[in-house]
């Protein structure tokens, strides 16, 4: 048996409407008549013909085809900005662009995005944020990201997820995924209903649980499927030594102590689940599997549900 008992494991504002066919109006020029000679006036008090100035003229339409230009030009862009800054507004809370960085709010949390390179992207219904997870402290030899039943190596169930996201951060880089704060349905194990936030390296997924202010890591699920099999996030391996990819031969072998279960899970399909004894109500691993056959592949690793845990330990 191990030392530890292993664990198993992925909208700018609407442009002012505008009429194509505006044009603005051309200069139309008249063929210059040399000036009509009038007879010198007689008799008394006769005023001299007055006649507008060229300069005059021209400095008038000059001004008419300017203001056109201006108006042309707001209806075609609106209230929006280019350059450097730029802002969203997205379900009551704005996300502003301006030095190449970004916070936005949304639902209650801020989050602070960079537009150096370093940035991912979080799907939230209705709309999409770049974010940034500040790294935390060195990064985790991967060799030491061990999954088992309660962590992955240094980090634990239950740690607070901004922790475990930033040594994650700090190890891998920056998530190729990532929710952001949802109402979960079950999907990662957790119960239906509850606020979560998955987080994605690669075939990673990282499960934290709560609200943004108190949320912690609640669980993972490795998978292929996710994609990223050339992510450094694929070397991870249980404490005995099994890795996705592995087959279920393999599995078989590293296991042989403990009881191997066949299950066909509604939402994952064919899995194996590992437990120390037939008596343990839920699995200390799980996860696909392509085939019962010993060439086929272990395709991911799941920690138990934190559903079921929660419910097991009250």
């Amino acid at each position: 048996m191990d030392p530890q008992p292993p664990n198993g494991p992925e909208g700018g504002e609407p442009f002012p409407t505008f009429d194509p066919s505006f044009k603005t109006p051309e200069r139309q020029r008249r063929p210059q008549q040399p000036p009509t000679r009038r007879p010198a006036a007689r008799g008394p008090g006769r005023a001299p013909t007055s006649q507008a100035s060229p300069l005059l003229v021209g400095i008038a339409v000059g001004l008419a085809l300017a203001t056109a230009s201006v108006v042309a030009f707001f209806l075609m862009n609106g209230d929006s900005t280019t350059g450097a800054a730029s802002t969203t507004t997205t379900n009551g809370s704005s996300t502003t662009a301006a030095d190449g960085s970004t916070t936005s709010a949304v639902d209650g949390s801020s989050t602070t995005a960079a537009t150096d390179g370093s940035s991912t992207t979080v799907t939230i219904p209705g709309t999409t944020i770049a974010v940034t997870i500040v790294p935390v402290g060195d990064p985790i030899p991967v060799a030491e990201l061990t999954m088992s039943a309660n962590d992955i190596g240094p980090l634990d169930f239950g740690a607070a997820a901004n922790d475990v996201l930033g040594r994650l951060a700090a190890t891998f880089g920056q998530p190729t995924d990532d929710t952001g704060f949802i109402v979960g349905n079950g999907s990662f194990g957790e119960c239906p209903g509850e606020s979560i936030r998955v987080v994605r390296w690669g075939p990673l997924n990282i499960v934290v649980k709560g609200e943004p202010s108190n949320a912690t890591f609640a669980s993972y699920r490795l998978d292929l499927k996710y994609g990223g099999i050339t992510s450094p996030t694929t070397d991870m391996a249980t404490l005995s030594g099994l890795r996705v990819g592995d087959t279920v031969g393999t599995l078989q072998s590293i296991y042989q102590g403990y009881v191997i279960e066949y299950v066909v899970d509604q939402d994952v399909g064919l899995t194996f689940e590992l437990r120390s004894s037939q008596s343990d109500a839920i699995p200390l691993l799980w996860g696909p599997i392509d085939s019962q056959a010993e060439d086929a592949l272990v395709t991911g690793i799941y920690s138990p549900d934190s559903c079921e845990q929660q419910a097991t330990t009250g």
